[in-house]
């Protein structure tokens, strides 16, 4: 809300003298600008939650499908109610097996992001002391997300002793304090535990859509050729989508284990921008124009088995070249 109130503020501040001048309209004082777009600097950032803890029963393990934990006990006997697990396969004779992927946390700059974007500009009157003209602009922009990395790190395997005891369905999600059902959190050779190196992918994709609102001005620079700034607030609705996979074969015929996983999340960014267009007139109706944006947004978070992803905008550069036309 800040950033709407500040980047409102300064608009207003920096234009309200230029409304306070009635002067002359040009022959057309409406404009549409109209070409495609690529944008820059957009960053993902990737955690995995998991912790697997120490090669040893009674301490806290964190995995990817479940916890075992130190219960309020400090697990007495050897046995804790804090515990928990996600998947009937999970259930392997008579132990529970968890799993954790675990890759260091990263940050990914992506390739530019490609799109395209429609300018209306309105005039509203004539620059005070400079040539040239002032007015309010309305953009609207659409941009391809994808924004993904390759994974690299270590699939750890654990199992711990059910002693007999029935394990309660898959989703179940033991509690610090009890009581619950008992699971072995011991010391080898019950407690036991396989590596191996993972490899894998993750991403981020989607799309962003905004409009941008705010004042603009343009000085003449010759008779055909003008250059415009502008400032002001963009909203932007955006659907993004996390996805990864992770596999890993454990070494001395242990097997093959893979994770995957997809989320979805829509939120509204929102931030302010300021831009620049330089536009060539080819006749009193249509020209071309290049033009550059800076823009901070606010970022998306979404999370989905231990792992969480974030979408960040903060400080994105647009460019652009299209055509425009006066009427």
């Amino acid at each position: 809300m800040n950033r709407i109130v500040l980047s409102t503020t300064l608009s207003l501040a920096a234009f309200t003298p230029f409304a306070m001048r009635g002067q002359d309209l040009p022959d057309n004082p409406n404009r549409f600008s109209f070409g495609p777009t690529f944008g820059m600097n957009f960053k993902a950032d990737f955690n995995n939650n998991a912790n697997p803890g120490p090669a040893a029963g009674d301490a806290n393990h964190t995995y990817n499908n479940g916890y075992v934990l130190v219960d309020s006990s400090g697990d007495a006997g050897g046995l804790t109610t804090y515990w928990g697990y996600q998947n009937a396969s999970q259930v392997v004779g008579g132990a529970m097996k968890f799993t954790a992927f675990q890759s260091n946390p990263s940050s990914v700059t992506g390739d530019p992001q490609y799109g395209g974007e429609l300018i209306y500009q309105r005039v509203i009157g004539s620059l005070p002391f400079l040539s040239g003209d002032w007015g309010f602009e309305a953009g609207f922009n659409f941009t391809e997300l994808d924004l993904r990395e390759n994974l690299n790190g270590t699939a750890y395997v654990d199992s711990f002793p059910l002693n007999g005891v029935l394990p309660p369905g898959a989703g179940y999600n033991g509690t610090f304090s009890g009581p619950g059902a008992l699971l072995g959190d011991t010391t080898l050779p019950a407690f036991t535990r396989a590596a191996a190196a993972l490899t894998g992918y993750q991403k981020l994709s989607g799309q962003m859509f905004s409009l941008r609102l705010g004042p603009f001005a343009e000085w003449k620079l010759t008779h055909k050729l003008s250059l415009a700034a502008s400032v002001g607030l963009t909203l932007a609705p955006t659907m993004v989508d996390y996805d990864f996979s992770e596999t890993a074969t454990l070494p001395g015929g242990g097997g093959a284990f893979a994770t995957g996983g997809h989320s979805s999340k829509t939120k509204l960014l929102y931030g302010p921008y300021v831009g620049a267009m330089l536009r060539y007139d080819f006749n009193k109706h249509w020209g071309v124009y290049v033009g550059a944006r800076f823009q901070n947004l606010t970022d998306l978070s979404q999370s989905i088995g231990g792992r969480t992803a974030r979408l960040d905008p903060g400080a994105t550069v647009y460019g652009t070249v299209g055509a425009s036309w006066k009427f």
